[in-house]
């Protein structure tokens, strides 16, 4: 009982205190200036005085009491929320617009930011990737360039140079690679340099060496092929074959000649007949493509405006030239028989109908000892077309490296009827004929029947 008492005296607190504060909201709103002194817990001016749940008390004793006081209270407080109306609370909705307004702010921020990160990223890459590709000459053509390299030439001066001739992108980067590796004193001079080298090649090519360089002379034999000129180097220490031949193949040199050479796909060895055969004076262990260099710079001088003229005036190419004149080159052994030789083979030229076939057996020679073993059957294009028992008029380029007396013979024919030539492989004399029944004699007489 002494609990159900406690509990009835609780809950009669608890309605008086409800009271109480209705009561003094509604003095709050008589008294206005109470109203203006009441401070932040002072009631909104339009708001209506809540009025008390019930006048009755809870009941004094027993169970049913306890539950009558519970549901009172509560009664109490949803009655007094429903009469008690809410003002509208416009304060909070404007902040909230405003919360909005900032936040969608805030994530067009965030957008731009994320934007410009990615596009900063980007082009910082991208410059990293060029960089790269500058240090280590990715993607870049083999492409000969000559450069001149003065007396007194520093770091930063090489750079500037390397940039001038297309050899670097970013010279400061040179210059930083340069300090890095610690590169010695730079020689001056000419050298041929390749678009295809990276820093620490272009570094190593121009750097002092610590040590006299030996120089070996080397004489390049008229009509020697391109691979035997290839081993020629390597056997005198000069370069090695297979450096010499990749250099060839595969660098674009910056000659008008080579311009004029064909594009035509049954030429077997590109600059083949373009290495002017002449006595070189080489460092040892000297790069390969200067050695190239060297023999077509040789062969660019001596092919001079006359001899252009020459050719012009005979209605032929220097390809076509070059490519007669290594013919000539491989039949005949001195300037009488080589004009004579290319009487011959003019006179098959000019008449295609009657003599469609050159039939010279040095082609079948390279076709069969050069080309045949290299490129195999999935070649015989080539070995045909380079085969003038096959293959009608000139091959399709030269046959090897013809000399200055054959580049002549070739350009300047003497004036004969001859048809047919033969010589005695033991005596090297030749002989000439007009007709087929005089080759024939002649070849007894060559001791070649």
């Amino acid at each position: 009982m002494d609990e159900d008492n406690k509990r009835e005296e609780a809950g009669q607190e608890w309605v008086d205190q409800i009271l109480r504060d209705i009561r003094a909201e509604e003095a709050a709103k008589q008294d206005p200036a109470a109203n203006d002194s009441a401070g932040p817990q002072s009631a909104a001016p339009d708001q209506q005085p809540r009025r008390p749940v019930s006048d009755n008390p809870p009941a004094s004793s027993g169970t049913t009491g306890r539950f009558r006081s519970q549901s009172s209270r509560t009664s109490a407080g949803r009655q007094a929320a429903a009469r008690s109306p809410r003002t509208p609370d416009k304060q909070p909705r404007r902040s909230r617009r405003k919360r909005t307004r900032v936040r969608r702010v805030g994530y067009v921020n965030t957008i731009v930011y994320v934007v410009a990160t990615l596009a900063i990223c980007v082009v910082a890459s991208i410059f990293c990737l060029r960089a790269a590709a500058d240090v280590l000459a990715v993607s870049r053509p083999d492409k000969a360039v000559e450069v001149e390299i003065p007396e007194g030439t520093d770091t930063a001066a090489l750079a500037q140079i390397y940039k001038e001739a297309g050899l670097i992108e970013f010279p400061w980067m040179f210059e930083l690679v340069a300090q890095y590796e610690g590169m010695g004193t730079i020689e001056p001079g000419s050298y041929v340099l390749n678009t295809n080298m990276g820093y620490t090649s272009l570094m190593n090519a121009v750097e002092k060496s610590s040590q006299p360089r030996e120089t070996v002379n080397v004489t390049i034999p008229e009509g020697y092929t391109l691979s035997e000129i290839a081993d020629l180097m390597e056997e005198n220490n000069v370069c090695s074959a297979s450096d010499f031949m990749h250099a060839v193949e595969n660098t674009e040199f910056d000659y008008d000649f080579v311009g004029e050479i064909p594009d035509d796909d049954l030429i077997y060895h590109r600059l083949e007949g373009y290495l002017f055969p002449d006595t070189y004076e080489f460092y040892t262990n000297e790069n390969a493509l200067n050695v190239v260099n060297r023999l077509l710079s040789n062969f660019d001088r001596r092919i001079t405006a006359e001899i252009r003229s020459m050719i012009e005036a005979q209605g032929m190419t220097l390809h076509e030239v070059l490519t007669l004149a290594s013919i000539i080159q491989a039949e005949a052994p001195d300037e009488e028989n080589m004009a004579l030789v290319s009487s011959v083979y003019h006179n098959r030229l000019d008449n295609p109908s009657e003599f469609p076939l050159l039939q010279a057996d040095p082609t079948r020679n390279y076709a069969d000892e050069e080309i045949a073993v290299s490129v195999g059957i999935d070649g015989q294009r080539i070995i045909n077309a380079y085969n003038t028992y096959e293959g009608e008029g000139l091959p399709p380029g030269p046959i090897n490296n013809p000399g200055m007396a054959a580049i002549l013979a070739a350009i300047s024919p003497a004036e004969t009827n001859y048809y047919y030539f033969c010589s005695d492989l033991r005596t090297r004399e030749f002989f000439y004929a007009e007709t087929l029944e005089e080759h024939e004699q002649n070849l007894v007489r060559a001791n070649l029947r």
